[in-house]
């Protein structure tokens, strides 16, 4: 145990940290300086070679034909619906399925796309979208599903698609937390319909904001980057879209490359960030298999008090990127142990629950007695980092914190 000051909050001593254990991390490496200063000299900052490269590697990492930029993943989820609301012939009030437990974010695109979510509760021991709840929430208004994959292990897909496809449902995998990771030999991101993800600062690969779809649907992958593009035709989106084009291709273009064939969004990223992807998938690799590694580290430490907490368990056929490490107390409220964390120099989190969010409860009918695994994640449950820049002795001085406050 750390011999360094201890911190006390509400009668609660633990031992102090000997480093903050933050929740994210951002290293800038040689590559990111290089790429970034590229694009300052060559005065490109609007879509370009930096933002193609990204789009295409990062597609090809996730087994899909196509990965279309904006500025967020809520960016990316909210033109996603709006790709297959538009695709589909949706109405307002439409709705879709969305698990109880997930950031903010997965509720409100549905809600900007005026449809209707409806909350279906979580499994209890990975909180994600439990199959069962989804088959239960369907109605004849029902037109897709939003499964989350929760910091760092994609949701249990099979059952799910299978639901979803028995009922003519679309599927919009909400990956923001979730990069690099298999399930069941298919990649995040490729199973459902569209996949999006978040470059956020603290998510895994950091590009300081940022999101991305994939999808091998070309005819979606047009509409989402028209989509992220104020609605444009997809005749013209960069100003590389007229070079070397014969004369009636040029005339073309010249005659559509300001028609709008969408009610879109300015959704657009720069080159910089781009920039950023482009080096960070050049060590990622390195940086999931030190997430992992920290994740099991701090399991391994954790284990003693199995009869107190559950640990995130990684589901069987399935790869875990370890975003974030979720804990969730088995019969306590989690108020005591985070502050004392917090004081200690552990950051901590809420597990992104909605049910008691309180703009949500004034425009959804949310009863607490539908979500019972939901309720007890927001009364008991939390997460701590357990990122690539978190040294063994960080993660040994996180366990010794908890450890010292069940003694």
């Amino acid at each position: 145990m750390p011999t360094h000051t201890a911190s006390k909050a509400h009668g609660v001593t633990l031992p102090k940290t000997r480093n903050p254990i933050t929740l994210g991390t951002f290293r800038c490496t040689a590559s990111a300086r290089e790429y970034v200063n590229d694009v300052l000299t060559s005065g490109r900052l609007t879509y370009g070679p930096y933002s193609q490269r990204f789009e295409r590697d990062f597609a090809r990492l996730h087994d899909s034909r196509f990965g279309i930029l904006s500025n967020s993943g809520t960016s990316a989820l909210q033109i996603a619906l709006a790709a297959l609301k538009e695709r589909c012939g949706w109405a307002d009030g439409d709705e879709v399925i969305v698990p109880a437990v997930t950031f903010v974010a997965t509720v409100n695109i549905v809600l900007h796309c005026r449809m209707q979510p409806v909350l279906v509760d979580v499994d209890p021991r990975y909180y994600e979208l439990d199959p069962d709840e989804l088959a239960r929430a369907i109605t004849p208004r029902t037109r897709a599903v939003i499964p989350v994959h929760l910091f760092g292990q994609p949701a249990d897909m099979q059952p799910i698609v299978e639901v979803a496809r028995r009922h003519g449902l679309q599927v919009i995998e909400d990956s923001c937390e979730t990069m690099f990771a298999a399930y069941r030999g298919r990649m995040c991101g490729s199973i459902g319909d569209i996949g999006c993800f978040s470059t956020y600062a603290a998510h895994l690969l950091v590009t300081g904001v940022g999101g991305i779809c994939t999808t091998s649907d070309a005819e979606l992958a047009t509409t989402l980057r028209s989509l992220a593009n104020h609605g444009r035709d997809g005749i013209y989106f960069s100003v590389d879209d007229d070079d070397n084009l014969g004369a009636n291709e040029m005339r073309e273009v010249i005659a559509r490359r300001f028609h709008f064939t969408s009610i879109g969004f300015s959704y657009r990223v720069t080159e910089l960030e781009a920039a950023l992807g482009v080096a960070g998938l050049e060590t990622w690799e390195s940086m999931i298999s030190r997430r992992r590694e920290n994740g099991a580290r701090l399991t391994a430490r954790l284990a003693p008090l199995a009869d107190r907490i559950q640990l995130p368990a990684i589901r069987e056929h399935t790869q875990h990127s370890f975003m974030m490490y979720p804990i969730v107390l088995r019969e306590e409220p989690k108020k005591r142990l985070v502050e004392a964390l917090e004081f200690a120099g552990a950051e901590t989190r809420d597990m992104l629950p909605l049910t008691n969010q309180p703009a949500l409860r004034r425009v959804l009918d949310i009863r607490n007695e539908s979500f019972p695994v939901a309720n007890w994640i927001n009364e008991c449950g939390f997460y701590v980092g357990c990122h690539q820049d978190l040294a063994p002795e960080d993660i040994d001085d996180l366990a010794s914190a908890i450890l010292a406050y069940f003694e």
